[in-house]
């Protein structure tokens, strides 16, 4: 399964999501998520 995150602070996501039942998911390579900072496609300053 595979979640793509869109968000301003990706940073912020890395700790919540190295918990769990979701960190085992990851080391399992069951999920996989990806963050996308939407700053990077602003077409002017942000």
């Amino acid at each position: 399964m595979i979640f793509d995150i869109i968000t301003i602070f990706p940073e912020l996501l890395i700790s919540p999501l190295d918990e769990g039942i979701i960190r085992r998911a990851r080391q399992e390579k069951k999920v996989e998520i990806h963050t996308t900072n939407i700053r990077d496609y602003a077409l002017d300053k942000h």
